[in-house]
């Protein structure tokens, strides 16, 4: 019963984050347009939002609400979460690389800095802890998102008689 309750936690936290992605993904398909190499990034963000939104879908209906729910939903929710899984691992790999060794960032700061050539609205020094806060943010919520694919895989297998078709009792009884 507690692990429903951290997975609600983690479903309403993990959906706030997907509808500003949800917005940011938007944009970025327009810019992708242009850049064909961004469209992967881009589908694999798409594919978490989705993931959040058919996970939550499944929370609200399914195991809250003791709806049947349609078998795609399941595929949905499966073929979303294993996209999702990428991201997870990506940016869990990103986070720890740029944590471990500042360097890089560093490097990257040095790197926006030079390309911008005028003042920044924000000092290097502030620019600097932002750019360490989100990172430590994106590891926060990569842990979070790859802890809820674990939880709704456990909880697919357990309310996995919500999936089937909903069959008509009257047909049954006359056949």
């Amino acid at each position: 019963m507690k692990s429903l309750v951290l997975y609600r936690i983690f479903s309403y936290f993990i959906i706030a984050i997907a509808a500003i992605l949800g917005i940011v993904s938007l944009f970025a398909l327009l810019i992708a347009l242009s850049n064909p190499a961004l469209l992967i990034s881009v589908f694999v963000i798409v594919a978490v939002v989705i993931y959040s939104f058919s996970s939550f879908f499944f929370l609200l209906n399914g195991v809250d609400g003791k709806q049947q729910l349609r078998p795609k939903t399941k595929d949905l929710i499966n073929v979303n979460a294993y996209v999702a899984l990428v991201f997870v691992m990506m940016n869990i790999f990103q986070s720890v690389s740029v944590i471990s060794n500042p360097g890089i960032l560093n490097d990257a700061m040095k790197q926006v800095a030079e390309l911008q050539n005028a003042k920044s609205p924000l000092p290097a020094g502030l620019m600097l802890k932002v750019m360490k806060g989100f990172i430590w943010f994106l590891l926060f919520y990569a842990v979070i998102l790859g802890a809820h694919i674990s939880m709704t895989f456990r909880l697919m297998k357990q309310y996995a008689h919500l999936f089937g078709e909903k069959k008509s009792d009257d047909f049954n009884q006359q056949g």
